[in-house]
């Protein structure tokens, strides 16, 4: 069977399941993927978490879809890069956005996602923590379920722990959790203990990256968005 006619009966057509497996071969982010195909899965929770915002929005007042979207999480180790997201402001009906550097910028511009959009987790100026709640963790939107396919080889691991010994630095979240989200069958870990971590939530420099051989109690795995 030629492999287009197969990618029609693994193609998930109405994105009830999107696919995350960050080694698979043919694993992209770029935004030509929407992620419903097991033969073009995403990369990153990240990335499939924007997917279904867009499959669950519809145009017009109070009718978005919600309990619409599994997001199918394959054995391997998924990077979340977790740091406080930009703010959002309403500048004389513009939508404007903060960064935590303060730059501010409009939102049309800094949020828009092309071909040339930065998808990269390991870069500093990737364009997915920047969804993030301004507290930190990933938003999962409602009635989106993750679920793993092996409780114990599907890896959840942070790119962010807040600093334990700087009272300066709130305690944050890996996930922040909306109505009717589910969770099933995967394990969150510690940060990559063969990489570093950022630990501070307004300076992402080299100072303040670290290995992370230190507490993680300041980081919890699921909690309810903040703002």
């Amino acid at each position: 069977m030629p492999l287009n006619k197969l990618d029609n009966f693994i193609k998930n057509t109405e994105g009830r399941i999107l696919y995350v497996s960050p080694a698979d071969l043919d694993a992209t982010d770029s935004i030509d993927n929407t992620g419903n195909s097991l033969a073009r899965p995403f990369k990153t929770i990240q990335r499939a978490i924007l997917e279904s915002a867009r499959f669950s929005y519809v145009k017009g007042n109070s009718n978005d879809l919600i309990e619409k979207t599994t997001i199918l999480l394959m054995p391997g180790e998924h990077i979340v890069d977790n740091r406080p997201g930009f703010y959002i402001k309403n500048t004389g009906g513009q939508a404007r956005v903060i960064s935590r550097s303060g730059a501010n910028t409009a939102a049309q511009t800094t949020l828009n996602l092309d071909l040339n959009t930065n998808f990269d987790l390991t870069q500093e100026d990737n364009i997915l923590y920047k969804f993030n709640s301004v507290n930190g963790g990933v938003i999962i939107p409602r009635g989106t379920s993750l679920v793993g396919l092996d409780l114990r080889k599907t890896k959840i691991r942070p790119k962010y722990v807040p600093n334990p010994t700087d009272s300066n630095v709130d305690p944050s979240a890996i996930f922040r959790i909306t109505g009717t989200c589910y969770f099933w069958q995967f394990s969150i870990f510690d940060g990559l203990e063969s990489g570093t971590v950022y630990t501070d939530p307004n300076d992402f420099s080299v100072n303040n990256k670290s290995k992370p051989l230190f507490s993680h109690h300041k980081l919890t795995c699921l909690s309810m968005p903040m703002v």
